[in-house]
């Protein structure tokens, strides 16, 4: 990581400004490596740093200088799904954490963008079109690719069928771990709704609680 600064000319003689700061997170080191070359290099010129884990990405969060982007590799190892991302946003407040995967559950997606992520870049984008989208995002947008992920992809269309749309959210999230009332949060429904939802997930699957649920949806595909 270098900590360089640029030169800014003034009446009064020379300032000092700070590059923009990168944290890519992502375990993938070639990959990371060609995303953190072409922030550095001109026109953007960012400083940048690199994780492999969701340690070393939180531990790499207590600096004192705040990064101004942080690439989130969301199946990198420690991460767990919603609750992980949840964290890393948690802790980079003044951050646009972005999501940076080569294969991402649509309800997953969303639900980050509605607990502040700033969307999505699919893996599979080029290089030149991912600095273009940092720009985009930068500039205070959300990108968020929909036709590069999938909603629901091991389910087979009979299964799918089995719950709504609407119920395979709140199942995906229960498998995350949230209570009936971040899940209502996150989904911006009620938590009575939420309540109804889940009755009718355990009914439709014939599972006796919400864990029997997860786990009848896991080996179902459904999540």
């Amino acid at each position: 990581m270098r900590e360089e600064k640029l030169p800014s000319n003034t009446q009064e003689g020379v300032t000092l400004q700070t590059r923009p700061r990168a944290l890519i997170a992502d375990d993938h080191v070639l990959l990371a490596e060609a995303v953190a070359a072409a922030l550095e290099g001109p026109p953007r010129g960012f400083e940048t740093e690199i994780t492999g884990t969701l340690q070393q990405t939180l531990d790499a969060l207590k600096s004192e200088v705040p990064f101004d982007l942080i690439l989130l590799d969301i199946r990198m190892p420690g991460m767990m799904g919603l609750k992980s991302v949840k964290d890393v946003i948690a802790r980079a407040t003044q951050s646009k954490v972005v999501l940076l995967s080569g294969n991402a559950d649509k309800i997953m997606v969303q639900a980050a963008v509605a607990n502040g992520a700033r969307g999505l870049i699919p893996k599979t984008m080029s290089i030149q079109s991912l600095v273009s989208v940092v720009d985009f995002i930068m500039s205070g947008q959300v990108f968020l690719p929909a036709s590069e992920y999938d909603e629901v992809t091991l389910a087979s269309s009979q299964d799918k069928e089995l719950l709504s749309k609407r119920e395979l959210a709140v199942l995906h999230l229960t498998s995350e771990g949230l209570t009936n009332k971040e899940i209502a949060t996150t989904l911006g429904a009620n938590e009575v709704g939420v309540k109804m939802h889940m009755r009718s997930i355990c009914r439709k699957l014939e599972a006796k609680n919400r864990a029997h649920a997860v786990t009848i949806g896991n080996q179902m595909g459904l999540i």
